[in-house]
Order: structure tokens, then sequence, then C-alpha cells
């Protein structure tokens, strides 16, 4: 049954961040997306948007984002800075929590998903020492 943790907005939010991690080194790995959907089936309210069409129109914009690192870019930006301010300490933790998971998912982690994980964590306001 999935918790209240989450509106239905910054749940997608949450799950793009994790897609965006997921495809920084150019495919979703099989791992990766088992990661992601365990998060999806703790958060995701039936009275959400089916999420099937969410998932489709996210596979469209992954695609676009492959070969145009600027887009990318410009989309994770968006995002974090939608969530800086707007996240709890509890959805934070949550975000870091998944994009980490995801991020050594398939047993390899990048330095573009080193970096990634750095740019969340100091965007979210958390410091690492």
């Amino acid at each position: 049954m999935p918790t209240n943790l989450f509106d239905e907005s910054t749940l997608k939010s949450v799950i793009t961040c994790a897609l965006l991690m997921s495809s920084i080194d150019g495919e979703v790995h099989d791992r990766e997306w088992d990661v992601i959907q365990l998060f999806i089936d703790r958060y995701w309210k039936k009275e959400y948007q089916d999420f099937s069409k969410f998932k489709k129109q996210m596979e469209q914009e992954l695609e676009t984002m492959y070969y145009d690192f600027k887009s990318f870019r410009d989309r994770l930006d968006s995002l974090l800075k939608k969530l800086t301010n707007n996240l709890s300490a509890d959805q934070k933790n949550a975000l870091l929590n998944l994009v980490r998971d995801v991020m050594i998912a398939d047993g390899i982690m990048t330095l573009e998903e080193s970096k990634l994980f750095a740019t969340f964590t100091e965007k979210l306001g958390i410091k690492i020492s």
C-alpha cells in the first residue's frame, strides 16, 4: 500500500530524477529499473495519473536526451530548482536514497553517476564530509 510521503507532482519529479540517474550512462539497466519500480510501488497511489502514460512520456523524453547533454542538464536543473525548496527532510532522504540505489544497482558506479549524485546532494543542501 502506497505511503503518503509525496503528492503526485513531487513524486513524478523524484521518479524523473531517478530516471535521469539511470540514463546518465546512456541506458536504463534492468536492475536500475527494478529499483525505480520498487519505489513506484511504494509511493504511487491509484488516484494518480495512470503510471503507464507517465512512463511512456518519460521514455520519450529520455530518448531525446541521450544525445543532447544540454537538454539533460537543463531538465535536471529545472527539477532540482523545483524540488530544492519544496522537499521536507524525509522527502530529500527518500530522493537521495533512491538515486543512490539506482546508481549502484548495476554494480558499476561510473564517474558520470558519481558526479550526478554529488550534484543532487549539493543542490538539495546536503553536505558530505
